[in-house]
């Protein structure tokens, strides 16, 4: 017999229990009557919605911006959310079904025009609130605040910019379980689905006759948006007040073009249709249906023709009239301005508002709201706030919380399910239909399967005179799985503890899960005990015994519970425990080199698997494996990889032969030390090659490895003849391990001038492979070196640089000439700068060159060969020429020009 509860009412009557709206008003139904609360924090006009338990304590409440907790305080994250206190329904906030601890609040902007770019109207949103969260006070998921819902047509301007009207309701879907939650903006409904995936953000949309456009009035609000959407409780009527439907200019009567439209609603695909007008000419705003489905109750304020409030009206209307417009009746006309109609839990239909011309501090109430006519028992004021105000709003709840539902237990085939409603209200009768043909008229029915399935099982009541639509739900009958019939015998070695010869040893009992359920490919859940009855009577499976098992006895019996995994149907199987005599390997060693920097080594276990199967010449159909921990080993259970990187320890060995223990015993592992080597980079002169290189290990233990350069050579050294990069593996031929270093070779560079800077009594050398290292002299190849390439204040002749790299291979020269222009002389024949000539050229290197000089005017005076002349004495024509500055040009045979100029003094 298997007990199953799955619970498909997915909304219980008293989470609805608890209101909060207006100016911190409050009520609590719990008790059955309404009780006034006044620790409520919102202060809201129009929009808030509240929730509780299934029990009726609260959990939280909103005005569609801010939410509040269980505490009144507000929650962590709990503000900035996207509703209006000033929109008919900010907020209204569903469970999500199968899941007691998350709910959504959707919120509902003002579609007002916003005057600013900053201040966009939101549309319609819902945020995710976790009770498990704040110490189970509940707070808003970060990451699932103010998801947006498309609600309008995203390529039209106008839809754009408002998004949508001030209306959102809820009721239960058909299937008794997920939820339509439903907006409407222009001339379409849009009905999202929550179900126990959450909300999926792709509506139904149906497109109906009538289209209420946004109308701005002067105050930027949008008057076509006002007015309340409720649905049925049965899921089969909704209705929508429309308070205008058109703009006119101030004290135009706007307020008397408001409509109410009745719909059809289709709770399964999420349709509505069949639009009909019941009100007209009028500024509707609540709407209500009583408990039944049956009546449709409105309130509607009365404007004259300059927007003065005049009176108000309580409607009710059959809307199981053949001419539903016709069946009217005013069951109230009163100065109290239009609000809103809400159903509680007590089956009465409260009302909000106040004086037009003064403020309220207690509820209508429409006590009877089955009855027709008058006789519905209409009290107006008649429940006290305790000195709190109501203004328009109350909260809204999916209407079908208060729709009666049932449950189911007992559900694997062969069970006598039983069935049972789960409302506490009274009933006429009812029927149930269990979906294989058969039905009963019982209170608690119960009913057994012929087969495996899936059944779509209806319950029709009767309350208090009122024929409901039936419930519907599937019930899934479940076939227990197929096990094998015989017992098990599960084989382990005994060969892991103290004593290998006592039938006791460690099992895993995983197992034997593939063979006592059939290896089947259905997902199951198998739980062990020590006797049947445990088996049976641990309902939860809370008890069950661990997979790592160590038997008790030898031989011991177990009993397995195979389970159909989601479900508490299952068989029972019987597992024999058996142990078996096995090989004992002794003791094997495996050693490795302990790694640099490191007290672990690297251990290829493959080594030691064929070291122990050659050792002890075992069947090729053995297998081996290695393990941490005895108890690993014992079972199975987390073998280790080949490459093992460890320290010294001892792991354990296991052998099987065909997935049968074998035998075992142990592998420890030793590390040795192993040389450091050292990766080394070698720099050589052309001249030196060949050059040779090794390991650089000390003499003394060279002999004790094997050595393989990347050359493809054996030998511990090798001569190389050219630069490049040499590897080296060094390998310990005994105890299986190596390493490997990287010898470079660079040969130096050869400098390689590519053009010398000459500035007056400077040089620079320059280098076309200057990033290398090179030094430089002056005049003498054995004189001091400098770094830099440049030399300064040197006299006019012939010099030359010297540059070497700096591991002194190769020296290349550079010779050039510095040329001295004078800048005056005094021809006054005082044996002392008598001439004006230039210094430093040499007379084999420019044995052909004229030295040109110039007046200020550019008339030549004298031109001669300097190599061949003392110089210009100072005379032109024979006469001394006059104290002045003259001007040279020089031009060398390589094209090389100077220009400038000099001071003759007296």
């Amino acid at each position: 017999m298997l007990l199953i509860f799955i619970p498909f009412d997915t909304f219980a009557q008293k989470e609805s229990a608890v209101w909060y709206f207006g100016g911190k008003a409050g009520l609590d139904f719990n008790s059955g009557s309404p009780v006034a609360l006044t620790n409520g924090q919102l202060v809201t006009k129009e929009g808030c919605a509240t929730i509780s338990n299934a029990n009726g304590s609260l959990l939280f409440y909103t005005d569609g911006k801010t939410v509040w907790d269980s505490n009144h305080s507000v929650m962590p994250n709990g503000t900035g959310l996207l509703g209006d206190t000033s929109s008919t329904s900010s907020a209204i906030i569903i469970p999500k079904p199968g899941d007691a601890s998350i709910y959504y609040i959707f919120t509902v902007d003002k579609p007002s025009y916003f005057l600013s770019e900053g201040d966009p109207i939101s549309g319609v949103n819902y945020s995710k609130v976790d009770m498990d969260l704040n110490g189970g006070t509940g707070d808003i998921v970060p990451n699932e605040k103010n998801i947006h819902l498309i609600t309008y047509d995203v390529t039209n301007a106008m839809q754009n910019e408002y998004k949508c009207s001030e209306k959102i309701t809820a009721v239960t879907h058909s299937d008794g379980y997920s939820v339509w939650v439903i907006t409407q903006f222009i001339n379409k409904f849009f009905a999202f689905s929550v179900d126990e995936n959450g909300v999926n953000p792709t509506p139904t949309i149906s497109t109906v006759p009538q289209a209420i456009y946004p109308r701005i009035d002067e105050q930027g609000s949008n008057i076509t948006a006002i007015g309340y959407l409720k649905v049925s409780p049965n899921g089969k009527k909704l209705a929508i007040a429309h308070s205008s439907v058109d703009l006119g200019g101030p004290r135009s009567g706007q307020k008397k073009s408001g409509k109410v439209l009745l719909y059809d609603f289709n709770n399964t695909n999420g349709i509505v249709s069949n639009q009909s007008t019941l009100v007209t000419g009028e500024y509707p705003y609540g709407v209500e249906f009583s408990p039944n489905s049956k009546l449709l109750y409105i309130t509607s304020s009365i404007f004259d023709t300059e927007d003065d409030f005049v009176n108000s009206y309580l409607y009710q209307f059959n809307v199981e009239a053949s001419d539903v417009a016709n069946s009217k009746t005013i069951v109230n006309s009163s100065q109290t301005v239009a609000g809103a109609l809400q159903l509680a839990i007590d089956g009465k239909i409260y009302r909000a508002g106040y004086p037009a011309f003064g403020s309220a501090s207690s509820l209508s109430v429409i006590n009877s709201p089955n009855t027709i006519g008058t006789a519905c028992g209409y009290s107006p004021y008649n429940v006290s706030l305790n000195g709190n105000e109501v203004f328009l709003g109350l909260p809204p709840f999916i209407t079908s919380i208060f729709r009666y539902s049932f449950n189911y237990e007992f559900t694997c085939l062969g069970d006598n399910t039983h069935f049972y409603v789960t409302s506490e209200d009274p009933y006429d009768n009812l029927t149930w239909d269990f979906g294989d043909g058969t039905t009963s008229t019982i209170e608690d029915a119960y009913h057994t399967y012929s087969s495996p399935g899936i059944y779509s099982v209806s319950l029709t009541l009767s309350l208090n005179g009122v024929d409901y639509d039936p419930i519907i739900k599937p019930v899934i009958i479940s076939a227990p799985p197929d096990v094998l019939q015989t017992t098990y015998d599960l084989v382990n070695c005994d060969s892991f503890d103290n004593n290998p010869n006592d039938g006791i040893s460690t099992f895993n009992l995983e197992n034997a899960v593939g063979p006592i359920s059939l290896n089947t490919t259905d997902r199951i859940d198998v739980f062990y005990y020590h006797t049947f009855q445990e088996a049976i009577n641990d309902v939860d499976n809370e008890n069950s015994l661990d997979y790592i098992y160590t038997n008790q006895i030898q031989d011991e019996i177990l009993y397995a519970k195979v389970t159909k995994a989601n479900t508490i149907c299952y068989s029972i199987a019987t597992v024999r425990l058996i142990t078996s005599q096995s090989f004992e390997f002794g003791n094997f060693e495996l050693t490795s080199c302990t790694l640099e920097n490191s007290n672990q080594g690297e251990f290829d276990l493959n080594i030691a698997r064929q070291n122990i199967i050659t050792s002890l010449n075992l069947p090729t159909n053995v297998t081996i494996d290695f393990f941490e921990s005895q108890q690993d080993a014992a079972i199975g259970v987390n073998p280790l990889e080949n490459i093992y990187l460890s320290t010294i320890r001892t792991l354990f060995t296991r052998a099987e032969d065909n997935n049968a223990c074998y035998g075992g015993g142990t592998l420890q592992l030793e590390l040795v030390s192993f040389p450091v080597l050292e990766d080394q980079t070698i720099t050589a002169c052309q001249s030196d090659f060949p050059i040779t290189i090794d390991s650089g290990l000390d003499v003394n233990i060279i002999s004790d490895y094997n050595y393989l350069w990347s050359t493809s050579q054996t030998s511990e050294q090798i001569q190389i003849f050219q630069p490049g990069s040499y590897t080296l593996t060094v390998i310990d031929p005994i105890n299986n391990c190596e390493d490997s270093l990287t010898i470079t070779v660079i040969e130096n560079a050869l400098a390689e001038i590519s053009s010398i800077e000459l500035t007056d009594n400077s040089v620079v050398i320059n280098l076309s492979n200057n990033g290398d290292d090179f030094i430089f002299a002056l005049d003498d190849i054995n004189g001091l070196y400098q770094d830099s390439n440049i030399f300064y204040g040197l006299t006019p002749g012939l010099h030359t640089v010297y540059v070497q790299d700096a591991y002194n291979c190769n020296t290349v020269e550079v010779s050039f000439n510095i040329i001295g222009f004078p800048d005056f002389f005094t021809p006054n024949n005082d044996g002392y700068n008598d001439y004006w000539n230039i210094l430093g050229l040499e007379p084999t290197d420019f044995p052909n060159i004229q030295l040109l000089i110039f007046d200020r005017y550019g008339k030549l005076l004298k031109s001669f060969n300097p190599h061949l002349s003392n110089g210009w004495d100072g005379k032109y024509n024979g006469r001394l020429v006059t104290p002045d500055d003259y001007w040279y040009y020089l031009k060398l045979p390589n094209g090389k020009e100077y220009r400038g100029h000099f001071s003759l003094k007296i």
